[in-house]
């Protein structure tokens, strides 16, 4: 059984973080302002001692703490639901988030003590509850990922101990989508020019005559066909690398995701896994991660002396060995997941250095082996009108599946129209 981590929330920590959290913003993340407009606080304000689940999109890593810089503003204590692979893999970090009011869920799992405890976090209602509905970063400002519907139904299976609870005189229960948009304080071509140039270098296929742009021309149109070039040589590698057949006359798009289904594919065959029909890439990589994460950590919180003893050396070999081989697919995996939801054409669709960073800093990340912020930035906040759940109480009743599905449509194109005016 995989180790739940619970919140802790240590009042001092939470204190000393929200009080270095200007230098953190700046030092670590390279935001240096962030934008909310003024009516937007007032109502989170205004909603303190409610019960209130805080929904944002999820573009970046960054998100998490811009919920930590709100909870500082309004004066309000958050707890968050995070990802289990943070606490395993990270556990420093993990550590520290736990501290701060997080939570672990294993993402794609029914998942009994996660849910438990937000139930018990909703009922209570004494600190607000973030919740990211997409359940992973793609890191693309303009995209968002099929929302999973566990958070509508995680809080009404709250609102129903609400209700059956008679001595509850208030059954609200709040939600609100939240927009989150990153935009660069400055121009961000030197920083583009860099990155390419390192990148070309490191793929032997830099060209100092590349240097000489034509100022006839538009410069990212330029950085476009260099940046095309580039993603030619990676999906070439990558095709050579999985014994892939090559095949230029394809689309982009249709050759990237040979690739990613490939590996999909791979794992899960090695695992005996087999996808259910209407599962999307993001729920496969959900559950390849999920699967090999049991494996190769849970171990480390079992008794591991009793499982040692009970097995001869030559057994022990095999299992570091099949531990250390799915450890390798977990690269495999990250490299599916660092691109899943990059196409042919983003950057084309809106030519800015914003979606060109983005793209960018995915390659640099898959090239280099990591991965590099780049600012200054700004990040803008925006609440979208929030959802009582009690309103849709008997709608839920009558038809549960079809309720939970329509309020998470409701909640995605919220963040949607918030976005295409940020």
């Amino acid at each position: 059984m995989n180790k739940f981590y619970p919140p802790k929330e240590n009042k001092l920590l939470i204190k000393f973080a929200k009080f270095i959290l200007p230098w953190a913003l700046k030092s670590i993340y390279k935001i240096e302002k962030i934008e909310i407009d003024i009516n937007d606080i007032e109502k989170l304000k205004s909603l303190k001692g409610k019960r209130v689940i805080l929904c944002p999109n999820h573009p970046t890593t960054n998100d998490p703490i811009l919920m930590f810089y709100l909870s500082k503003l309004i004066d309000h204590n958050f707890n968050y639901l995070a990802a289990w692979d943070i606490f395993v893999e990270t556990p420093l970090r993990g550590y520290f988030i736990q501290q701060l009011g997080a939570y672990s869920i294993i993402r794609g799992t029914i998942d009994n003590n996660s849910f438990k405890k937000t139930i018990e976090i909703i009922k209570e209602g004494k600190n607000f509850l973030v919740i990211f509905p997409e359940g992973d970063t793609c890191g693309l400002n303009d995209y968002l990922m099929p929302f999973q519907t566990g958070v509508i139904q995680l809080a009404f299976w709250a609102l129903d101990e609400l209700i059956k609870d008679n001595s509850q005189n208030d059954s609200n229960l709040f939600i609100i989508p939240i927009a989150i948009r990153y935009k660069y304080l400055k121009p961000m071509k030197k920083e583009i020019e860099t990155i390419l140039t390192n990148i070309e270098k490191k793929l032997k296929i830099y060209d100092p005559k590349l240097k000489m742009h034509d100022p006839k021309n538009n410069l990212l149109d330029f950085y476009y066909e260099r940046l095309m070039k580039i993603s030619e040589k990676l999906l070439n590698s990558t095709e050579k690398y999985y014994n892939l057949k090559s095949n230029t006359n394809l689309p982009f798009n249709e050759r990237l995701q040979k690739i990613k289904e490939f590996i999909i594919n791979k794992i899960a065959n090695y695992l005996d896994i087999k996808f259910k029909p209407d599962m999307n890439l993001l729920d496969k990589i959900r559950l390849l991660f999920n699967t090999i994460n049991t494996i190769v950590y849970d171990n480390a919180n079992l008794n591991r002396n009793n499982f040692e003893n009970e097995i001869s050396e030559y057994e022990r070999k095999l299992y570091q060995e099949k531990k250390q081989e799915l450890k390798s697919f977990i690269d495999d995996l990250n490299r599916v997941w660092r691109f899943v939801a990059v196409y042919e054409g983003y950057i084309k669709e809106k030519m800015n250095d914003e979606r060109f960073l983005e793209i960018l800093k995915r390659i640099e990340w898959e090239v280099f082996g990591k991965e590099k912020s780049y600012g200054p930035l700004k990040a803008i906040l925006k609440l979208g009108k929030e959802i009582n759940l009690k309103d849709y109480y008997q709608d839920y009743k009558a038809n549960k599946r079809k309720c939970i599905e329509n309020l998470i449509q409701l909640l995605e194109n919220q963040i949607k129209e918030m976005l295409n005016i940020l």
